[in-house]
């Protein structure tokens, strides 16, 4: 994975867990024999924190994290696009050569939601612009912008129509030498579905579990309505920010408020147009809503790049039912504010 790309979010979403706080609590409910448990730990690059409520103890507690981790270790090993020996870098290596590669249930489950939405979205979302990330990391390091034939000669290297899949029998190729994929903008959102999924046949019910800036929860905690989530603001001032509750949804943010490069007096954030290969220019703050963690971190990706003026009319076409707050920056420093009318109902 990307081991510092979005970590910018993990410092501005931040978690309030108000399970003591006077208007969540009802008098008249019973106090609950669940405690809870908050663990931590490395993954996929960056910091993953998972808290638990359940009656059964300490030891419960600690085994379905250790399950938990597994699991996202494990689509790590498929995932990654830093560990060569990672599924996902493997198709890499037979690219342009006609090799059809059957791949696992968990790929084919990223690579298929990934294409369903670089289609709807006119290429918006790009699952193979692993030639550009990895020139980008060079560019942020040196900044200076890559010459106008080095950037074309990676651009032709990616393209998601370039990347052809046989349903029949789970299997992909990709078609231009040099291709390489890139599970940024969708993989962490994955792991985070599947990491809740592990705590189901546990009989835990009330979870929650983030990373990279992206969090995705169950039933709320005891006593409570709802998790609680402060929104991410551009201000310095969180207080500032809004907050939201959310029950049996996941929630991911994207934008640039600590990954970006100045190159030349111009800033350049980290997620990258798949149009021109070079990282976006307009600030903009996207959180999504959705049913499920990798909806939400696509989506966020997605919207950040189709920017203030394409979003709503996207939303309205292809997904009216998601939640989204888009906050942006003019030219003039001038911050602007939209969202759909739904956005932060407590299902």
């Amino acid at each position: 994975m990307k081991k510092f790309e979005r970590l910018q979010i993990q410092l501005a979403l931040v978690l309030l867990l108000f399970f003591g706080f006077d208007s969540l609590i009802h008098s008249e409910k019973p106090v609950s024999a669940q405690k809870r448990y908050q663990f931590e730990s490395p993954q996929m690059g960056v910091p993953f924190r998972l808290v638990i409520y359940t009656d059964r103890g300490a030891s419960h507690a600690s085994d379905a994290a250790g399950k938990v981790w597994g699991r996202i270790s494990f689509l790590n090993n498929i995932l990654s696009n830093y560990e060569t020996d990672s599924e996902l870098s493997r198709l890499g290596y037979g690219a342009g050569q006609g090799i059809w590669t059957h791949v696992s249930d968990e790929l084919w489950a990223v690579i298929t939601h990934a294409q369903r939405l670089s289609v709807s979205s006119q290429g918006a979302f790009d699952f193979t612009l692993g030639p550009a990330t990895a020139l980008w990391r060079k560019v942020r390091r040196q900044k200076q912008l890559p010459s106008p034939q080095v950037l074309n000669s990676m651009m032709r290297r990616t393209g998601w129509h370039h990347l052809v899949l046989s349903p029949e029998d789970l299997s992909v190729c990709l078609t231009v030498p040099g291709m390489r994929l890139d599970p940024g903008g969708i993989a962490k959102g994955f792991a985070l579905d599947q990491g809740l999924r592990v705590l189901e046949p546990m009989g835990i019910s009330s979870a929650l579990i983030s990373g990279g800036g992206d969090m995705a929860v169950l039933d709320a905690p005891p006593n409570a309505s709802g998790w609680q989530v402060r929104l991410a603001v551009f201000k310095s001032d969180v207080r500032e920010a809004g907050i939201i509750e959310l029950n049996n949804r996941a929630i991911a943010t994207s934008g640039d408020l600590f990954q970006f490069v100045d190159i030349e007096g111009k800033r350049y954030s980290h997620i990258l147009h798949p149009k021109t290969g070079l990282g976006l220019t307009q600030r903009v703050l996207v959180s999504v809503i959705a049913p499920t963690g990798m909806e939400a971190d696509s989506l966020a990706t997605t919207l950040s790049v189709l920017g203030p003026e394409k979003s709503p009319g996207w939303i309205d076409q292809h997904d009216p039912l998601i939640q989204v707050r888009m906050l942006w920056i003019d030219d003039h420093e001038h911050l602007h504010q939209w969202q759909t009318d739904s956005f932060g109902d407590c299902p």
